[in-house]
């Protein structure tokens, strides 16, 4: 009555995706993205400044792929953490910062 189930021992590859660069290698094409404005606070900083982050963070699944990624200087990187990008903007939106 019921299909035979087969069980796959072995581990399908994605295709079609290439080899994606590391992440750190995209500062340049965010930083002129952003226009050198912090992701987070919006202020100003030269590019030595910023710090590449990842919105959804890799510990929660999140890609080192370019639309995963933003600059943030390093004082809204460190609060922001593993924290959703969503959830950071709250925050600092309740701060009076970066409106």
């Amino acid at each position: 009555m019921l299909p035979d189930v087969y069980h796959r021992t072995d581990v399908p590859m994605r295709t079609g995706v290439g080899k994606v660069p590391p992440y750190k290698t995209h500062r340049h094409t965010l930083y002129g993205q952003q226009e050198g404005h912090c992701a987070g606070c919006k202020h100003h900083f030269p590019f030595r400044n910023l710090t590449t982050d990842h919105i959804v963070a890799r510990s929660k699944c999140g890609t080192d792929d370019l639309d995963n990624l933003q600059l943030l200087c390093g004082a809204c990187n460190s609060m922001k953490g593993t924290m959703h990008q969503a959830a950071f903007l709250a925050r600092l939106k309740r701060a009076g910062i970066g409106q």
